[in-house]
């Protein structure tokens, strides 16, 4: 009656959003709290038993003063001035400046820097370098410098077990560092004063020398201007120079001129249009012009007014053309003129230059020498004005003074800086827990598990029939189960589990069907002394869907049984195998409970326990396994002498009897086919419990007629296992109906909604 094909479906992939990380934290939250605990504890315990360190403060103000003696000056070095503060912080951590302190305090008498006298191997030696240098490396360990932003005070800290040498060990380094500074400033000026005087003494008989060089120089070469300006020969040379220049832009003026008008008619000439007797006889020759020109229109050219007129317009003519002439030829005498006084002024600046030339020559080493002399005059001046300083410096030195001061000194601190208990605990509070969660998501990043129907959809391409919750008689009686329209929450003891409770039972099956016969028999007591009486022997999650009908677990079974009646009848599929991939994962229980439900909907039902390797379904149905399935398969039994009715209605059962030597090929034989055909004829559905599939074949032998619902245990059963139960189940041609995931615990995985769904719809 049941066809379920599985298909292969296409799984999109599954949205991250944050209940996905809620439900991680709350399967891992045992996890995340003891990761959380055990760092809290661990930095609790340390900070209480670290013995206490205290940190003494003081600040310090450094200043820049200037240096006695300028060296970028002398000798035109790179000045260091923007590293002084740098170099200060440095000076305040160094070695030197440590030993001094050391020194100072006499640490090397100090128990908490060279331990005790009783655990020590070797008396202390103070000279000792090793010892020496332990000592140093252990105080600036213990010492911390730190400069204040935009500010020229610096703070120091030093740590100590002793509040009192926290104190001191500040002081004594400030007092060393400013008893430094002094010591270096005296020395530094010792050094200029030697230096100054020996550089002044020698200046003073270079000068002298130089001296003397330079007036014999100038006595030799008859040097007697002390200036450029004040040497005859030069100055001469410069007028030359100036009129030189003047004639040559006056020869080149009057040379354009000339070339302009050499062809040029009257009209043309610059000098023409101001000249009179041109412009009178240029006016006279245009009038004679127009006269004869009108004569003409009358008389002949023989006419002898007409030749009188021509011979006046031609004499006109020749007065205009020598005026012209004149002119040319006075511009050319200007150019002529200008010509000679340019070549005769370069002939005398040529002169003049040599001479000057020859001047200059002498007086290049004589002004050299005569600035050389005034460079050493300069020197020799700043030379003793910083001998000057030197001098007033050094008095300033008796008064030990200097650019450091003190502007807190340490004081004995009041209370230790580490171990800051409060914030230790909560930084390890803060830690614990995110690197709990840290491991919660790595281990569930790790984990392989099946937990889902997403992962059922995702590794064997079935969908998931139903899910099954965890069951515990504990939980059981607080509140997850329900039974008879009551809600049980007392908190009752169970009774000592049975030895024998595998993975899908706690007790025995015996104890549930008392419990039925004996609550039958009660029907005088009242509600309360049955719930009583109920909930001290359900131990067992087994046929809890016949003994506790309105429990959340009997609504998984519920759905599993909706699932398998809603499916496609279009096929006679009435042999199931109810099997897991693994040993121990809730098959024997799922079956009897699927089985109990399958009854419960009016359906002839029966159970054959087909596990003969380890059969269990006799225990729960409290029948002895003498006579059962391998009596039949083994010899001639009728088939009705097996079948066995149950205290549910509609509901049979078949024991496994004896255990064969060989299940796998009795199971697998002609008769066990047969003896399948014959129960389809007369139930509805017949159930078999079998050996697990990757365990044994013992399932898959029964032949490709069945239908094979698995098992697997949520949160156990790795993703690989059920990969390879449906790889088997493919390659035998055999059909999966689908997945049951059981013992998924509702509060860790996907499901947990599932506990508020039945808490609801188990309430009568």
């Amino acid at each position: 009656m049941i066809n379920f094909e599985p298909q292969d479906l296409k799984v999109k992939p599954k949205e991250v959003d944050l209940r996905d990380y809620w439900v991680i934290f709350l399967k891992r939250k045992w996890l995340i709290l003891s990761f959380a605990f055990v760092v809290f504890a661990a930095v609790t315990v340390r900070s209480y038993t670290t013995k206490p360190i205290y940190a003494a403060k003081g600040t310090l103000l450094i200043q820049k003063e200037p240096n006695i003696l300028s060296f970028e000056q002398i000798f035109q070095v790179e000045s260091f001035q923007d590293d002084f503060y740098q170099t200060q912080y440095k000076i305040l951590q160094s070695r030197s400046l440590a030993d001094r302190a050391i020194e100072k305090l006499k640490l090397y008498e100090n128990e908490e820097f060279i331990g005790k006298p009783e655990k020590r191997k070797k008396p202390v030696n103070k000279s000792d370098p090793v010892f020496r240098g332990q000592l140093v490396s252990s105080f600036l360990g213990k010492l911390d410098v730190k400069p204040i932003r935009t500010t020229r005070l610096v703070e120091v800290n030093f740590r100590a077990g002793n509040p009192k040498l926290a104190a001191d060990g500040v002081n004594a380094l400030f007092d060393s560092f400013i008893e430094m500074n002094i010591e270096i400033k005296s020395a530094t000026t010792e050094q200029a004063t030697e230096f100054l005087t020996q550089q002044i003494a020698s200046l003073r008989s270079e000068i002298e020398r130089k001296e003397k060089d330079l007036q014999a120089y100038g006595a030799e070469k008859n040097i007697i201007a002390l200036s450029d300006k004040e040497t005859t020969v030069i100055d001469r040379l410069t007028e030359l120079n100036k009129a030189l220049t003047q004639a040559q832009i006056d020869r080149s003026n009057r040379e354009a001129y000339y070339n302009e008008i050499k062809n040029a008619t009257p009209d043309y000439i610059p000098d023409a249009l101001v000249n009179t007797l041109i412009q009178r006889l240029k006016e006279d020759y245009l009038k004679m012009s127009r006269e004869y020109t009108k004569m003409g229109e009358t008389f002949r050219p023989e006419y002898p007014e007409m030749q009188k007129l021509k011979s006046e317009l031609e004499s006109a003519k020749r007065l205009l053309e020598n005026e012209t002439q004149n002119l040319i030829k006075g511009a050319y005498s200007d150019y002529q003129a200008a010509l000679k006084r340019e070549q005769s002024l370069q002939e005398i600046f040529n002169k003049q230059n040599q001479v000057a030339i020859q001047l200059n020559s002498d007086a290049i080493s004589y002004n050299s020498l005569r600035i050389e002399i005034e460079n050493r005059k300069s020197l020799l001046e700043s030379l003793s004005k910083r001998q000057s300083e030197t001098g007033v410096s050094a008095r300033l030195q008796g008064m030990r003074t200097s650019n450091i001061r003190v502007v807190d000194r340490a004081e004995v601190p009041l209370s230790p800086s580490s171990p800051n208990k409060k914030r230790n605990m909560i930084l390890a509070l803060m830690i614990g827990l995110m690197g709990g969660i840290g491991l919660a998501f790595l281990f569930e990043y790790l984990d392989n598990s099946v937990k889902s129907a997403d992962d059922v959809e995702k590794n064997a391409s079935l969908p998931t029939l139903g899910i099954v919750s965890t069951f515990s008689a504990e939980g059981f009686t607080k509140g997850y189960g329900y039974g008879y329209g009551y809600r049980y929450g007392d908190k009752k003891k169970t009774k000592k589990k049975n030895k024998g409770d595998k993975a899908d039972s706690i007790g025995t099956g015996e104890g549930i069907m008392a419990a039925g016969s004996a609550l039958k028999g009660s029907a005088a007591t009242g509600a309360k002394g049955e719930k009583e009486e109920l909930l001290s022997v359900i131990k067992s999650i087994d046929l809890i869907a016949h003994f506790s009908p309105k429990s959340n677990f009997s609504e998984s079974y519920r759905s599993i049984r909706t699932a398998l009646l809603l499916s496609s009848t279009d096929s006679k599929m009435k042999a199931l195998v109810v099997t897991s991939p693994l040993p121990a994962e809730g098959k024997t229980a799922t079956a009897s409970n699927l089985a109990v439900t399958l009854a419960q909907a009016n359906k002839k039902v029966l159970l054959v326990d087909a596990d003969l390797r380890k059969p269990r379904l006799h225990k729960i149905f409290r029948i002895k396994n003498l006579f059962g399935l391998t009596n039949y398969l083994t010899s001639d039994v009728d088939i009705k002498e097996l079948i066995k009715a149950t205290e549910v209605p509609n509901l049979y059962f078949v024991n496994s009897g004896p255990v064969p030597p060989n299940p796998a090929e009795l199971l697998g034989s002609d008769k066990m086919a047969h003896f399948i055909d014959s129960l389809e004829r007369t139930f509805d559905y017949v159930l078999f419990d079998t050996p697990p599939l990757l365990a044994v074949t013992d399932a898959m032998v029964m032949g490709p007629k069945i239908g094979i619902i698995l098992i697997v245990w949520g949160g156990k059963t790795s993703r690989e296992a059920l990969k390879r139960a449906r790889e088997k189940l493919d390659l035998m041609k055999i059909k999966a109906l689908g997945v049951i995931i059981n013992r998924l615990s509702p509060r860790e995985h996907d499901y947990y909604y599932k506990h508020y769904y039945y808490h609801y719809y188990g309430e009568s």
